[in-house]
């Protein structure tokens, strides 16, 4: 019978032990690059320039959710990768709707409850609307946004264990 492996004592390592990656001068140099003016419009540029890309790849994913809705694991990580940057990409509404979309079904996954196949297609929908808007609607993507969050609170109270 093998014996059981002891387990090493934790080693703390104070914060003033590890080597500094920069030397102080170094570190204020560049505090102050990333603070100028030319860094932020140098970003803002990048972004902007990165925006049709993110777009096309949103449009992607809602195109894959609208065509296949049974696969809930796939329709998560859609949802997942869409609210990561919907908002950088200026589809503010699709992101919030994303949003909505993936704490409804991560609040499920943790109740181990199956999904309501009405509820993702709503979702589904809206995302997919949204995404293919030629503006965002801010106030009205608040207003649906701000529905379907209702509806999800709604049915994730009818399904709490009682």
């Amino acid at each position: 019978m093998a014996k059981p492996r002891k387990t090493p004592p934790v080693q703390i390592i104070a914060p003033d032990s590890y080597p500094q990656m920069l030397s102080k001068p170094r570190a204020a140099r560049a505090l102050h690059s990333l603070r100028a003016p030319e860094t932020a419009a140098k970003a803002q540029a990048a972004t902007e320039a990165a925006m049709p890309g993110m777009r096309a790849a949103i449009l992607q994913y809602a195109q894959e959710m609208e065509q296949d809705r049974s696969d809930t694991a796939r329709l998560f990580e859609a949802a997942h990768e869409i609210r990561g940057f919907a908002e950088t990409a200026g589809m503010i509404t699709t992101g919030r709707i994303a949003e909505v979309l993936c704490r409804y079904m991560d609040d499920l996954m943790r109740l181990g409850r199956p999904v309501d196949p009405t509820i993702v297609t709503l979702h589904v929908a809206a995302i997919a609307r949204a995404a293919r808007a030629e503006d965002d609607s801010v106030r009205a993507g608040q207003a649906v946004a701000a529905e379907l969050a209702a509806l999800v609170a709604k049915r994730l109270s009818e399904n709490e264990p009682g």
